[in-house]
């Protein structure tokens, strides 16, 4: 799904299916989730994470994991958001800032699911809240997302923007894994936080280019260039 957000234009004719179905998946697993504490294979896949164990690995878990606390998270959004307002790209500005919604919506939802977390803590802050779905897994799967699909629109050497792209993955991916290996989440709550963001960050998405192609704004034109 990623991968699909660096084309320069979406086809009308599977996106709505595409958002329908991964809706369907994720109502779905949340509705699980509610029920059940653990998934099949959560505590075993957690503690093959957990048997890699060392000191660098703790580090860099910790460090990974960083990045999605709260005021990381609000800053980066609103710095980058700002940073975009500025080059006149107003409408990813507005994208990106309306990222924080499903985000804050995410946190939400732990108190609805209400499934306790893993005890399999192995280093950082111990968390106060419930597991499910994991927030730092929203994040980290839609802003990157959203970086990705900006990335896609550099006029830029293809094998750069293509670099840029799989590094954006592979944070996407540690996000995730430090979470799970940190033992601060299960690793379905990482994918029910994947799922999640993957919807949002499809509906951002075509909100962005309505307003473009609509060009309907309360602060000027609404502009694809850089």
């Amino acid at each position: 799904m990623l991968a699909m957000l660096g084309r320069p234009q979406w086809k009308p004719a599977w996106v709505p299916y595409c958002l329908a179905a991964t809706s369907l998946v994720t109502l779905i697993l949340f509705l699980l989730a509610r029920i059940y504490r653990t998934f099949p294979g959560d505590q075993g896949a957690l503690l093959q994470f957990q048997s890699l164990q060392s000191g660098w690995l703790d580090a860099s878990a910790v460090a990974v994991s960083a990045l999605g606390w709260d005021l990381v998270v609000l800053g980066t959004v609103l710095g980058f958001g700002l940073f975009l307002v500025l080059l006149g790209r107003r409408a990813d500005a507005l994208m990106v800032v309306l990222s924080l919604i499903p985000m804050l919506i995410g946190e939400e939802l732990k108190e609805v699911i209400e499934r306790p977390r893993p005890d399999y803590l192995l280093a950082g802050p111990v968390p106060t809240t419930f597991s499910f779905p994991s927030g730092h897994s929203v994040y980290a799967f839609l802003f990157g997302g959203i970086l990705i699909y900006l990335a896609g629109k550099l006029t830029i050497n293809p094998n750069i923007r293509r670099w840029l792209q799989a590094g954006l993955v592979l944070v996407i991916l540690a996000e995730g894994a430090s979470r799970v290996y940190l033992g601060a989440h299960w690793p379905s709550d990482v994918i029910g936080g994947y799922l999640f963001a993957s919807v949002a960050l499809i509906l951002l998405v075509m909100l962005r280019d309505w307003l473009i192609v609509r060009g309907r704004t309360n602060f000027g034109r609404w502009s694809l260039r850089w």
